[in-house]
């Protein structure tokens, strides 16, 4: 009976394999993105791409176990709901939103990005001086952005920080995990 039971549990779990979520999204227009609007330093492109952009652009890039039921349905839910309260790759349409705002303080309080996404890319995983680099640029650029009363047409004034931080060794990433890998290898 046992042997019975485990079978069918086999069988449904290998069908429902077979269902996957939508992953459709917008062709991406590279001129809307923040990154590009603000001319981002590439350190600090390479931030955001790594801890942000996953669930908050149009940009996802899917770890292999994105194709396994249940996980792809949970993880698709995750990424629809970052990409509504904020997305990237539409910057315009969020510029003076509140939550654009409010980056900088979901940052500071550890909301983001998650620990279960800081847990399973260690490209999210920022060090603390990385954090406090990319909120200051936050607070620069989008901020300035609210000050000035523009919608990211460009207007905002990035002022590179002076201070570099030292680069992770491209042998210290996972090479399954290709944000990392290829931020961090130059391939």
């Amino acid at each position: 009976m046992i042997k019975r039971i485990l079978l069918v549990l086999f069988v449904l779990i290998l069908v429902a394999q077979l269902v996957q979520p939508d992953r459709s999204v917008p062709a991406v227009d590279p001129t809307q993105d923040l990154v590009t609007m603000t001319a981002a330093p590439p350190d600090i492109q390479a931030m955001m791409i790594g801890a942000c952009y996953d669930c908050h652009s149009n940009r996802t890039t899917y770890p292999w176990y994105a194709r396994l039921t249940p996980v792809n349905f949970i993880m698709q839910d995750h990424i629809k709901e970052g990409r509504e309260v904020l997305n990237f790759s539409t910057w315009p349409a969020y510029a003076n939103t509140e939550e654009a705002h409010e980056c900088v303080e979901t940052m500071q309080e550890g909301e983001m990005p998650p620990a279960y996404y800081r847990f399973m890319h260690a490209h999210g995983d920022l060090l603390p001086a990385q954090q406090e680099q990319l909120i200051a640029w936050f607070n620069t650029s989008v901020g300035a952005q609210k000050r000035r009363g523009r919608g990211g047409g460009g207007g905002a004034r990035v002022v590179p920080l002076p201070q570099r931080l030292p680069q992770a060794d491209a042998r210290s990433c996972d090479e399954r995990d290709p944000v990392a890998f290829v931020m961090l290898s130059g391939r």
